[in-house]
């Protein structure tokens, strides 16, 4: 676990945990579930997108049944395992880097 935990933060491999089309929300489940921490889907969505690992694909996933506007439907770039950001590293809320 504490692999993919590190992993997560610098490389694309989300893509081997999320169906193929996803709405934010949907990907943010599977960081947090992976990370064991609570993730932010705007900062996840801002980082990914940032780095080219998420675009945007046609149609929206309809709303549930508390209601809403349909979200946005995203895709991985690319299916194969990539570094992203070879410093990156993805820290549980509140903790701060050291030096």
């Amino acid at each position: 676990r504490a692999r993919l935990r590190a992993k997560l933060s610098y490389t694309n491999v989300g893509f081997a945990l999320a169906p193929e089309t996803f709405t934010i929300s949907e990907l943010r489940e599977v960081y947090v579930a992976a990370l064991g921490y609570d993730v932010s889907a705007t900062n996840l969505q801002r980082v990914l997108v940032r780095r080219g690992v998420l675009e945007r694909v046609e149609g929206r996933r309809a709303p549930g049944r508390s209601g809403g506007r349909p979200a946005a439907l995203f895709r991985f770039a690319s299916r194969q395992l990539e570094i992203t950001d070879e410093f990156a590293a993805l820290r549980p809320p509140g903790s701060r880097a050291s030096g």
